[in-house]
């Protein structure tokens, strides 16, 4: 199952600003002070709760929500000056736009609503009429994670048979590997945390991107236990662990095999944990015979006494965790890796204890609590088989000249494809298609808009209802509108009911209200929403799943694959047995590009491309600096702070060099997230990556790239 699959399964102050509230339910008279609940709907996995308190028509603070325990009453850089930075931006987009001239030239003038939603329609009627609907492609990912706003338009493109887009660029691969070992993704919950006393932090630079899961790591810290941190390039937490190893990119399922084969070797296992509640020891044993030290070291580029070291730590640590997130997973072999991790705990049998076994998704408790059924449609329209495209391979898609039918319009929103999808330039390329019509929701200009036909202002979240499930914590949130839109910006939902109606669709499922589909998702007699309702949500704004206080799910097997069993060897899968496969890079491809570049979310201020055009951010942040290592910048007399090109067969990035050594010899560190029409020659770290996908899950290996460098 794909992450999404999951979420679609379950699923400061401004005094002065002359803003009209929301009068809420309790008819409260105007000028009243009111204060209501929402969170953050940004790709991140701690979706924190926030409230907003409007005092005459104003809004008078913005603050975390103090009551939630896992947000703590602490926002993070990027959205703690939301309102400011996003909602009452003074370039924030108000008004509909058209294009006025060249895509790209991002020149546009104002059109109204109906006028611009009467000619989308009729294009996009001529579309379905002379090439049919799956001419026409949705676009959207992880820029709005709300059950409703994030997926909207889902009804509409299923009625009009659009390409379906597999939204799989992070996640997927990660998932599907847990999934082919344990046969689901829960597992240990992040306050339980605090009970490990070893805990390795793997491929996730968890002060920057799960920053609230942190304040617990320091408790277990404070209690004695060890935090190890396996990471390529020496982020912020892997400078605060105790210990940070730091393999070749791409070499993680190698040690993962190795930790094993040590495990197994020398006798480390819970054998009573592995016959009860597991199944294909005897294939896993022989298949590790080759991932010895030695052969472990050479691959990793580790010294064997550190692989030895971390088994024997690792298996002894009780309780031992193990925190897996999405930068494992963007190589070659992402889900092989997941999917050899995954094993490790029902090999030492962590699972027994509080605390112990491995973390990373918390989907599962969403898609077991939500009533979906406000969300259904007819099952013959359910069922109905229309192509998909990945994601990750969107410039292919628009490229293509033997794709039958081409991509005729593309409809992008939540999402900015120009800078986050690899292979930039060749997405760009698509975009600046005469015959693309492009349509865009979005808060402001962003790359992707500049190459848009019509451009739509979209709601901020201090401005629409909304539900949001988390995919790292068993928190739920709702999000209230705090105000009315501002200018004449509309919910993404609106615009798809607004679109049907123009096209002459009458069916009831595309115009649920925003609130009908909140309330329908919480009227649910399953478990886990036991005593959770709209009323009480509003009322508290956030709510812990109704799940045991003590959750140990594995403690006793209970996994989601055949008998409830761990599967160490899986014959449903091919291979059913997981190895380490480099990536095939050509001699020339080495020769003329010898170092491994590592694009990752480093920044502080910026997620993903999300607040990275605003000025603010952009100060806080600084300009972006390429990591060296000093021996490679020695051998181009580079020093910290030359400009340089960085550059493949693929595109070129200019930008400062910094040398600390965060990176290994060979390795070369960028961050993403930068818009490229805010960098030197408009290009950003996309354009160095390229569109292949990884082992399973399709999710892009972005980091399967060589560049060289070079002084300019």
């Amino acid at each position: 199952m794909k992450r999404r699959t999951f979420i679609e399964l379950s699923t400061q102050g401004i005094a002065g600003l002359g803003i009209i509230p929301l009068i809420s339910s309790s008819c409260a008279e105007k000028n009243d002070t009111k204060t209501v609940n929402g969170a953050c709907c940004l790709d991140c996995p701690d979706s924190c709760s926030w409230q907003v308190t409007v005092s005459k028509d104003k809004v008078t603070e913005f603050k975390a929500n103090n009551d939630n325990p896992y947000t703590a009453g602490k926002l993070c850089n990027k959205m703690a000056d939301y309102p400011t930075s996003v909602t009452f931006n003074p370039k924030r987009l108000l008004n509909p736009l058209k294009r006025a001239g060249k895509k790209g030239e991002g020149k546009f003038k104002e059109i109204t609503w109906d006028k611009a939603i009467s000619e989308i329609s009729a294009k996009l009627k001529t579309i379905i009429k002379e090439k049919g609907g799956e001419a026409i492609m949705p676009f959207s990912y992880g820029g709005n994670e709300g059950k409703v706003q994030g997926n909207a338009g889902d009804n509409f493109f299923a009625h009009i048979g659009a390409t379906e887009l597999e939204r799989t660029i992070c996640g997927d691969a990660i998932v599907a590997g847990i999934m082919a070992t344990n046969g689901q993704t829960m597992g240990v919950l992040p306050e339980d945390i605090i009970h490990s006393q070893y805990i390795i932090l793997w491929g996730t630079n968890t002060v920057h991107s799960n920053q609230h899961l942190w304040p617990f790591i320091q408790k277990a810290k404070a209690k004695g236990a060890i935090v190890v941190v396996i990471d390529p390039f020496q982020s912020q937490t892997a400078f605060l662990a105790d210990w940070h190893i730091q393999p070749l990119p791409g070499t993680d399922t190698a040690l993962a095999l190795g930790l094993i084969h040590i495990i197994l070797k020398e006798k480390l296992q819970d054998q009573d944990y592995i016959e009860k509640y597991t199944a294909g020891i005897e294939e896993l044993t022989k298949h590790i015979e080759t991932y010895s030290p030695k052969t472990v070291a050479e691959i990793t580029g580790l010294d064997e006494t550190t692989i030895l070291k971390l088994a024997h730590e690792y298996a002894k640590g009780k309780p031992s965790l193990i925190r897996v997130l999405i930068g494992l997973e963007h190589q070659t072999n992402g889900a092989s890796a997941a999917r050899v991790i995954a094993m490790l705990p029902a090999l030492t049998g962590a699972w027994r204890q509080l605390g112990g076994g491995l973390m990373n998704m918390t989907y599962e408790l969403f898609g077991n609590a939500f009533n979906n059924k406000i969300l259904d449609i007819p099952e013959a329209l359910k069922n109905k088989k229309t192509r998909k495209i990945n994601m990750v391979q969107l410039g292919k898609a628009l490229t293509a000249s033997d794709l039958n039918p081409e991509i005729q319009a593309l409809i992008v929103f939540n999402s900015n494809p120009a800078v986050t999808m690899p292979n930039q330039n060749l997405v760009v390329k698509g975009l600046q298609r005469k015959d693309l019509l492009t349509i865009v929701l979005d808060h402001f200009i962003t790359d992707s808009a500049r190459y848009a036909d019509y451009v739509f202002p979209a709601t901020t979240a201090l401005e629409n209802w909304d539900i949001l499930a988390s995919y790292g914590t068993p928190y739920l949130n709702i999000n209230e509108p705090a105000i009315k839109p501002l200018g004449q910006a509309k919910t993404n939902t609106e615009f798809f009911r607004l679109l049907s109606k123009e096209m002459g669709f009458n069916e009831n499922y595309l115009y649920h209200s925003d609130l009908d589909i909140v309330k329908g998702l919480l009227d649910s007699d399953k478990p886990y929403l036991r005593g959770i309702s709209f009323e009480s949500l509003r009322k508290t704004g956030w709510a812990k799943m109704n799940i045991p206080e003590k959750w140990m799910p594995h403690a006793e097997g209970n996994f989601g694959k055949k008998d409830g069993k761990c599967l160490f060897y899986n014959p449903e899968i091919t291979p059913a047995l997981p190895d380490y496969i480099p990536f095939a890079y050509s001699e020339k491809e080495r020769t003329q590009f010898p170092l491994h570049l590592l694009t990752i979310k480093s920044t502080k201020n910026f997620l993903n491309s999300t607040r990275a055009n605003h000025e603010m951010h952009i100060q806080k942040e600084g300009k972006p600096f390429l990591d060296m290592n000093e021996e490679d910048a020695k051998a181009r007399n580079l020093v910290t702070g030359d400009d340089i090109k960085v550059f493949n067969q693929r595109g070129e990035v200019y930008l400062n060099v910094r040398i600390k050594n965060k990176v290994r010899k060979g390795v070369v560190c960028m961050p993403q997230g930068f818009w490229s029409s805010l960098m030197k020659v408009g290009s950003s770290a996309n354009a160095l990556t390229h569109d292949v996908l990884t082992d399973m899950g399709g999710s892009a290996a972005l980091q399967e790239a060589r560049v060289e460098v070079m002084k300019v």
